[in-house]
Parts: structure tokens; C-alpha cells; sequence
């Protein structure tokens, strides 16, 4: 039996939506070379776009540049770039917005970031953006980039409340932003609750969800605790006893990430985020069974 109709009971097939992928810097050569085999297989997909992540406190933006740049030089394959403020003078930020801008970039992920090895209260630098839509507002003040921000369905760690989580949402979104794009989630039950709160609360632009490549079940439900993310009872015991790298594993986890990507598009999503975790097999597979477009198939039709 098909894991999919196993653990939800099944589901209704609709319309496929379009993708956009998230990946994270290469390091170094070998990954690299990985990231040249993800991008020829995120652009079989004609993704919306990809945005490449940038670390907390710019720890990684040497990187971020390089695999922007790598990226871009794919032919028809547009490229979000990811931008922090947490730690950095406004100075420092626009000079990487205006580094992003001279690559070629489409649009600016804009993000409040969190400081490496501080806990405690978030602080703003003192000469630098406030929080997420401060820096979303200085993007869209530059002009010519596309300008995103974050959505927590599960409520931001920092938001104390739902409330909160939604009041911040709406803040960023009235900057002008064109998206927010949501942290990950397992139960596409939260994404629909959140956007019943998020459309009551008058806001209307589009949330895409985030769909995460569960490429390690023990990384990734380590990483979820943290961000408070739900990891749904029947994924635990799906996961159960497989090790990372078995054919089973992932297996799983590209069904469940179909599976999920299926069931927004049956209710009318039109655009999903997949955190593809830089495995091209990964996101190869789940957008096969997903049924996502491919190029070829979409020229072949015209």
C-alpha cells in the first residue's frame, strides 16, 4: 500500500501548483558541484525562483554570493536572495542588498535573523534595521527587487502568541512585500488554521507554504524542537528504525513531501516553497510523484 493513502487516509488529487526552491550556500568545491547537478534539477521544474539562505549575523554571505552567482548562471532560472540585519549597521545591510542587486538577483528574502551564540532577547544593532519589516521596507524603498517576508504557522518562537505571530505578519506584508513565504511544517491541518487567521485579520497577499525534503528524520526533528515546528505522532513512528541513507527513508520522505504538495494543490494553492536540504535526488523524486510540470513536458504542449 502506498505510504500516502497509509498514513493520511488518502486524499483528493487537484491541480499542481508551481515551486520555488530554497537552498543553502556551497562551502566548497565538491558542494559545488552539487549545487551545478540541483540546479539542472530545479530548473527542470520551472520554479518560480530559488533563494539561497544567508547565516545569522552574515556569517555565510561569502558563500551566499557565490552560490547566488553560480545559480544565476543557469539560463531562465531566477534567484532570491536571503538577507539577515540581525547583527549588522544599515550600512553593512544595504551594502549587501546593493551586492545582490548588482549580481542580477530577482528579489530579496528579507529576515530579522537571530544572533549566533546569544540567547536571551532579541537586541537590534544599534545602527542597524529593527526587525523583519524594517529591512522589508528598506528593500522595497531601494526598488527593482522583488521584496519577501517570513510566516510562522506554528507561531515564531520570539511572538509569545498567535496574536502576536499575525500582527507581525500583517506589519511586514504592509510594507509593500510581494509574499511571505512560511517556515516549514508537517500537517498541512496548520497551514489552513493559520491562513483562516491570517485572512481574518484582513490580510491578502499570498503565504506560500514551505515544504521540507526530510532528508535526516533525527536532524530535522532535533531542528523542528527548536523551531517549534510539530512533527505529527504517525511521522515519528513512520521514520522509526530507519536509518538516514536507506532506500526507505527516502522513500518516505518523498511521498510525504508529494503528499503534502498534492493535498495544497487539491485545495487551491497554487505556489509551494520546497526546502530542498541541497539534494537534487530528493527534490527530483518528490516533484515527480507531485506531478510537478516539467519543462520539456510544458514546451512539448505549446
Amino acid at each position: 500500500m502506498s505510504i500516502i493513502s497509509h498514513v493520511s487516509g488518502g486524499f483528493a488529487p487537484g491541480g499542481n501548483p508551481r515551486v520555488s526552491f530554497e537552498v543553502f550556500p556551497a562551502r566548497s568545491t565538491m558542494q559545488s558541484d552539487g549545487m551545478a547537478e540541483l540546479a539542472r534539477v530545479m530548473r527542470k521544474y520551472d520554479p518560480v525562483f530559488a533563494s539561497v539562505t544567508y547565516g545569522a549575523g552574515g556569517t555565510s554571505h561569502q558563500a551566499s554570493f557565490g552560490t547566488v552567482g553560480q545559480l544565476l548562471g543557469v539560463d531562465g532560472l531566477d534567484v532570491v536572495g536571503h538577507l539577515t540585519c540581525a547583527g549588522q549597521s544599515r550600512a553593512q545591510t544595504d551594502a549587501v542588498i546593493e551586492r545582490y542587486a548588482a549580481q542580477g538577483v530577482k528579489g530579496i528574502l528579507a529576515l530579522r535573523g537571530d544572533m549566533p551564540g546569544i540567547s536571551g532577547p532579541y537586541q537590534p544593532h544599534p545602527d542597524g534595521y529593527e526587525n523583519g519589516a524594517d529591512l522589508a521596507t528598506a528593500v522595497i524603498n531601494r526598488g527593482s527587487l522583488d521584496t519577501y517576508v517570513a510566516a510562522y504557522p506554528e507561531v515564531h518562537p520570539a511572538s509569545g502568541s498567535g496574536h502576536a505571530c499575525i500582527a507581525n505578519l500583517k506589519t511586514k506584508l504592509a510594507t509593500g512585500a510581494k509574499a511571505a513565504i512560511t517556515q516549514f511544517f508537517f500537517d498541512n491541518r496548520d497551514y489552513f488554521h493559520f491562513m483562516e487567521q491570517v485572512r481574518a485579520a484582513g490580510i491578502y497577499q499570498p503565504v506560500v507554504p514551505g515544504i521540507l525534503l526530510i532528508h535526516d528524520f533525527a536532524k530535522v526533528a532535533s531542528f523542528a524542537g527548536k523551531c517549534k515546528a510539530r512533527i505529527p505522532d504517525h511521522l515519528h513512528a513512520a521514520f522509526d528504525g530507519l536509518a538516514p541513507h536507506s532506500t526507505r527513508h527516502k522513500a518516505l520522505a518523498c511521498e510525504l513531501a508529494a503528499q503534502q504538495i498534492m493535498q495544497l494543490g487539491a485545495q487551491g494553492v497554487d505556489h509551494v516553497h520546497i526546502y530542498s536540504m541541497n539534494r537534487p535526488d530528493l527534490v527530483d523524486q518528490t516533484c515527480g510523484l507531485a506531478g510537478i510540470a516539467q519543462i520539456t513536458e510544458m514546451a512539448g504542449a505549446m
